[in-house]
């Protein structure tokens, strides 16, 4: 199904790529799952495709579009817990300069799906503008998203200040990175490195049981 689905988005048909994800979600399969052996999957077999001179980079430009178009039509008819003053709060962002936000959004997706207050600060957010936005609304969780290997020096200041707000957030890094680099350099012995959405998936059940 990854490969039908990689067709799907590069066609631009997102009727046809959202009805395969929500019949997966249907079947019951969990989300985390749909994201990271459906979703993350045709997007690397896109990526391959495009590194390979199968596709064009207005192709690769399409498919990333409509993956991002199908990802929020799924996010919207997902049943949410309602949310309270005593909500958790997550907060989510790529690193200044970096782009790819489609990991990040369904990062931020299933904390929302799981009952969190999330803001979701998109793609190339400086670091002085994360902080401050950060000591404001004072989240227990901050995502950080980066794909592009020569963004990793300024990973670690991220790290570094964020981690001194007020709210004494832990910080999760997200990338795809993690499958080749040992990222633990850029970044501090609290950090969480998240490697697939299973796996952060599993992290967000513990975090709840330690009652944050």
């Amino acid at each position: 199904m990854t490969k039908q689905l990689a067709i799907a988005l590069l066609e631009g048909d997102s009727d046809n790529a959202f009805e395969q994800i929500y019949s997966l979600y249907q079947k019951g399969t969990p989300i985390a799952t749909i994201y990271q052996d459906y979703i993350t999957e045709a997007m690397r077999l896109i990526g391959l495709m495009w590194e390979e001179d199968e596709i064009t980079v207005a192709d690769e430009h399409l498919a990333t579009a409509t993956c991002d178009y199908i990802l929020a039509r799924f996010h919207s008819v997902i049943p949410k817990p309602k949310l309270t003053a005593h909500s958790k709060k997550a907060m989510f962002f790529c690193v200044e300069k970096e782009q790819h936000s489609l990991g990040m959004k369904m990062a931020a997706y299933l904390f929302e799906q799981s009952g969190w207050n999330v803001r979701l600060m998109g793609a190339n957010l400086p670091l002085s503008y994360a902080k401050e936005s950060a000591e404001r609304f004072a989240p227990q969780v901050i995502g950080v998203s980066l794909t592009i290997i020569h963004h990793l020096e300024q990973l670690k200041q991220y790290v570094i200040e964020l981690e001194e707000i007020s709210s004494e957030p832990h910080i999760l890094v997200g990338s795809r990175l993690l499958s080749s680099y040992d990222l633990k350099k850029y970044a501090s012995p609290k950090t969480q490195m998240i490697s697939d959405y299973e796996v952060l998936q599993k992290w967000m059940v513990e975090l709840d049981e330690v009652k944050i």
